[in-house]
């Protein structure tokens, strides 16, 4: 754990001399983990307009609306909103991209990245034209679309017309001799692309979240992780023993992370710096499989879940105190 990270749990009441992570309760702290509420570890107090983060969204529950996702969507793994609010998706074994309404859950575009015969390995065998992979989830920069497959290559590519293909770049990250990689997502204020590992390879690292920065400017990885959360110090927000992230996201306001685990059907909320905020159990009903998260431009939180032996669907979370809420 990073010295940063450790004065900050100190700070928040999470690490005390002589008491274990996962023995001591927040001040403040609302827990109700066994009826899957959300636990916070900040204000309850904040009012629902000027609060940050994810505490306007309630997770636990039940979301604002939810649609059933198309068959080419039924293991959707990654969801991302374009510059002029647009919402892209992908599935997990190739490289073909949906553009969708998230109102209606109806496919309105898409685009194959094509292979060229060379392809890096990335998991999956390309085909038909197709460049194939474990893609585990997307992001959008400006013009420029994002996937990254499990074993940490990133690939690069421009938006294609309807039913058409686009060439790629590959960036190989080299994550692939430290953990699996699950999420993508951009941070801004660092010009980055932030990936959220599920799975480390070595067991010291294991129980921990870890986030590497990729950076655009320089198409390289940070040597060091941007942050590393231990499972026990986000006990004390989630309520859950074990967290594998399977997707994140920026939070509305830039200053922290929303991350989801979907084979605990957990869901965090840490800073930049790695101190846990909030948490808890997102609804199971909902989400049997959560894979992917996207903000839209008004706020609404948008989450995927794999269909596995049912459907997959997309819910849509309107923030507390937003017109679509009144």
């Amino acid at each position: 754990m990073s010295a940063l990270v450790l004065r900050r749990l100190l700070g928040l009441g999470l690490l005390t001399s002589g008491v274990g992570c996962g023995e001591k309760r927040p001040a403040g702290s609302d827990r109700e983990s066994a009826s899957g509420q959300t636990t916070t570890v900040d204000s309850a107090q904040e009012p629902a307009e000027s609060a940050t983060g994810i505490a306007r969204y309630d997770l636990a529950g039940p979301p604002s609306s939810k649609v059933r996702l198309r068959a080419e969507l039924h293991e959707i793994s990654g969801l991302a909103v374009s510059a002029d609010g647009r919402v892209f998706a992908h599935g997990d074994e190739e490289g073909m991209l949906y553009q969708l309404d998230p109102h209606s859950g109806a496919l309105t575009k898409h685009f194959a990245i094509a292979a060229t015969g060379s392809d890096p390995d990335m998991g999956k065998r390309s085909r038909d034209g197709r460049l194939g992979g474990d893609f585990e989830d997307m992001a959008i920069v400006g013009d420029r679309f994002f996937l990254v497959s499990s074993n940490g290559v990133l690939v690069e590519f421009a938006e294609g017309r309807d039913g058409g293909s686009v060439p790629y770049r590959a960036y190989p990250t080299g994550l692939e001799k430290v953990c699996e990689v699950e999420g993508l997502a951009h941070d801004p204020s660092t010009e980055s692309l932030l990936l959220l590992c599920k799975t480390m390879r070595e067991k010291p690292e294991g129980q921990q979240v870890v986030v590497y920065a990729w950076s655009l400017a320089d198409r390289a990885l940070g040597k060091t992780p941007s942050l590393a959360v231990p499972w026990d110090a986000l006990t004390q927000v989630t309520g859950g023993k074990a967290f594998n992230g399977s997707a994140v996201a920026l939070a509305p306001g830039g200053r922290s992370l929303l991350i989801v685990a979907g084979p605990q059907q957990l869901f965090a909320e840490v800073g930049l710096d790695g101190a846990p905020l909030r948490g808890g159990a997102i609804d199971k009903g909902t989400h049997p499989q959560p894979e992917s998260l996207a903000f839209l431009p008004d706020g609404t939180l948008l989450v995927a879940s794999e269909g596995g032996k049912g459907e997959a669907v997309l819910a849509r979370y309107s923030p507390k105190g937003s017109e679509a809420n009144r």
